[in-house]
This record gives structure tokens, C-alpha cells and sequence, in this order.
């Protein structure tokens, strides 16, 4: 049987920062997969990088989302 997930929002589960719930099924399935030994994807856009600071100070980590909103910061303002 097939089972297919879509997953919505901003955040993906393949991305570094995604630590939620749900990511657990895709964790899974990418464990059995041929991408197993790929890193999660980190990121690279200024988007992504604002996700993904955003994402880290709601998860509570604070240290780790300052560190990524100074990053998104210094690529906002000298990466035009």
C-alpha cells in the first residue's frame, strides 16, 4: 500500500531545522530510502534562512536562533 503525506507551511520536514511531530514519518521513510545517508537540507535562500531562525526561537532554542537570525541579518544587508 501507498501512503502519501503532503506536508503544508513553511517549514518542510527535509529541512535542518524542522523538529516537529510529524517530521517523525518522514524521518522514517527517509531512513529506508536510497537519500538515507544525505544530510537534511540546510539553508541557503535569505527566505529559508529567516524560516529558519523564526523556527528555532519558537522551538525555544534561543541561542541557535539568534546565531541564525544574525546570519539572516548579515546575508539581508550585504548579499544583494
Amino acid at each position: 500500500n501507498t501512503i502519501l503525506i503532503h506536508y503544508t507551511g513553511a517549514t518542510k520536514p527535509w529541512h535542518a531545522w524542522a523538529n516537529y511531530p510529524s517530521v517523525i514519518y518522514y524521518k522514517n521513510a527517509r531512513l529506508n530510502s536510497p537519500w538515507k545517508d544525505f544530510p537534511a537540507k540546510d539553508a541557503r535562500t535569505i527566505v529559508e534562512f529567516k524560516k529558519r531562525y523564526k523556527h528555532l526561537l519558537v522551538q525555544g532554542h534561543y541561542f541557535k536562533g539568534l546565531l541564525a537570525g544574525s546570519a539572516y541579518l548579515y546575508r539581508k544587508l550585504f548579499h544583494k
